[in-house]
Parts: structure tokens; sequence; C-alpha cells
């Protein structure tokens, strides 16, 4: 990485240079599409995407609530509203099921106004990409993938990013691929959209001088790009080793009254994160605190909660199961340099605590 950061700095070119569009090139690959356009974030993707497919004000957007704030506001900034579907109770991506409820039950008027699907692949999981991209090209909606947790998912033989016209990533430093910073990418198979997006993050600009539509100014940069250049080619084999210590903390766990992580037939999980339920959540994170074992809740209150979202047309019907989830989840430690003797210490210390009771 100093090398590719010195290689840049010799250069003196910062912004949509060479590395960008090498990077662009080689993430798009990686993803089996054909083009990336490089952001300066994650949530700048989600946005410019729905710009990209002109949704905007009036339009509906199905979605789901247990998710980062992130994809909620994307479509809010483009002045549409989220229709939140409820999860999976297994893999807690949306549920197809759900979602055809929503629809049966709403007035046909409303239903004309749901203008894309942005599922969310959540914690490493991929969507049930089958199922929601037969809904939605029975109700002729484009689909934005927010894959911005599942660099490498597959379902069936697809890599996340490749099923809907515009996949989204992050590369915040936490994600399975990080930069030293924040950093984003659109991916699509369509060159007129790529075209688009293009323009987009480049103030809605044709060239220099001649100006188009709204945008931002969202770029990727060279040192990120360079940085992300040099970490790519690492990332199956991280994601080799997130699954084997996924595979040895459900084989230590696996006695214990808690709900694992499942991986649905024909998906890959990369684990992101490794998130367990277990019905008295505070206390099992308090007991781990105290030995030195760090946690995390993604996510304590979901999106429909958050005060913003409470009231309007972004109130939803009940989600019943984003509900219990949010109340029960816990991301337990995972990175890929993590060693089978630290999982063995954590397993052992949730051993403890259930044992107590």
């Amino acid at each position: 990485m100093e090398a590719a950061i010195r290689r840049v700095l010799s250069r003196g070119q910062f912004i949509l240079g060479p590395e960008v569009a090498r990077f662009e090139e080689e993430f798009a690959r990686f993803c089996r599409v054909s083009h990336g356009v490089g952001l300066a974030s994650g949530t700048d993707a989600l946005e410019l995407a729905l710009r990209g497919l002109k949704i905007g004000p009036g339009d509906l957007v199905a979605t789901v609530s247990f998710t980062f704030l992130s994809t909620a506001d994307a479509i809010r900034k483009v002045g549409a509203q989220p229709l939140f579907v409820d999860i999976d109770p297994a893999t807690y991506t949306m549920d197809p099921a759900h979602l055809e409820l929503l629809l049966k039950r709403m007035p046909a008027s409303r239903r004309r106004r749901i203008r894309a699907l942005l599922p969310v692949h959540l914690y490493g999981h991929p969507c049930d990409m089958g199922a929601l991209g037969r809904i939605a090209r029975r109700e002729g909606w484009p689909v934005v993938e927010d894959c911005a947790q599942a660099h490498g998912a597959e379902w069936g033989s697809k890599r996340v990013g490749g099923f809907g016209q515009i996949g989204c990533f992050s590369f915040y430093p936490t994600k399975n691929l990080g930069a030293l910073g924040d950093g984003g990418m659109a991916v699509t198979s369509s060159g007129a959209l790529a075209d688009r997006l293009r323009m987009l993050r480049f103030q809605g600009r044709k060239g220099k001088d001649l100006q188009l539509f709204d945008g931002l100014n969202s770029r990727l940069d060279e040192l990120q790009a360079a940085i992300l250049r040099v970490k790519l080619p690492s990332l199956d084999g991280w994601t080799r080793s997130r699954r084997r210590l996924a595979g040895l903390y459900a084989e230590g766990l696996r006695s214990l009254p808690v709900q694992l992580p499942v991986e649905a037939a024909g998906a890959r999980h990369v684990y992101h994160l490794f998130c367990i339920q277990a019905t008295r959540r505070e206390d099992l994170r308090k007991w781990l605190a105290r030995r030195g074992i760090g946690t995390g809740i993604h996510y304590a209150i979901p999106v429909h909660r958050q005060p913003l979202y409470r009231s309007g047309e972004s109130r939803p019907l009940p989600l019943p199961v984003t509900e219990r989830v949010s109340r029960r989840i816990l991301s337990l430690p995972l990175f890929p340099e993590m060693t089978a003797g630290e999982v063995t210490r954590v397993c052992r210390a949730v051993t403890e605590q259930f044992s107590r009771r």
C-alpha cells in the first residue's frame, strides 16, 4: 500500500486518474459485470443509482427497515419514500412473501407508485434474488442492490451486484474490502447507465462545461483506488478465512440457546458480520465486555423506528420479524486474521454466561 501511495504522489494526479479507472475495471470484473463507477461513498452510490434510474418525488421504493440508515436516506434524498418490507427470520434479508403480502394489501393507485426495488444483502448473506427478481420483472421495477456488506457474496452462479440494474458497494474501512477512508462504487452491465452515473458523480456534467442534470460531487479519489487495487486480490482469501471462522463459531455455539447465522440453499455467505440472536442480549454483552471481548449491535433501532420515519408515507405496516430481531441481535468478533484460539475463547465465554443461568 505504501508503494501504491507513493506511485500516486509521484504522478500528482489525485482525482479521476488511472488508478480509479483501473480499479473500476478490476472490481467490475470481480463482480462479473461490465462497468464500475467509483464514488465517494456507498451512500452516494445508492443515491446516484436512484437518480440514474430517474427515481424522484412522488415515487415509492420497496426496501427493508433492518439495515443501516444510508439505505433509506438515499431514497429520501432523491425525493422518494421508502416502502418497508419485513425480513426473513433466518437470513435477515428481504422476505419475498412479505413483499407479496404488501402488494396485495395496497390500493392499486399506491402500488403503481412503486418505482424500484432496493434489497439489502445484509451481514454478507445475499437476498433471495430468484424470488425478488421475479417480482421485480412482473411489476416492471428496476432493482438497485445494496451490496455494502456483501463483496463477493453469491446467489446461485452470480455474484451480488450483477442481479439488478445497478449494484452499490461501500469501501468504508471496516467492510470486507475496505479503503483507508471513505469510498464506494456502483456497478452495472449497462453502458448507458454507467455513462449517466459518471456524469452524475461530476455534478451532472458532460465534459467540462455542459451540465445536463442535477448530480453530486462524488468521486473515488486516486489514493483510495490505489490502496483498494492492492487489497482486491486478497479478498477471496479473506472471504475463505471468514467462512472458516464462522464454521468454528457455529460448531462452538451449536449447543447453546442462541440463533446462529444460516446459509440458505444456493447462497454463498461472506460473513461481513457474525450475528447471533440472544433473548437476554444485554446480559451477554456485559458479560463478554468484562472479559475483554467486544461486541456490536447491528441494528438496535430499525429505520422505521427512527424519528424521521415514524410518520407520513414511510410509516410501515407491522414488521414483526424486524422488531423481534432488532431486540435480540448481537455481533460477535470476526475478522480474517482472527485465530481459531480467539474464536474458542469467545465461544467459551458465551458458554460460561449461559451456564450461570
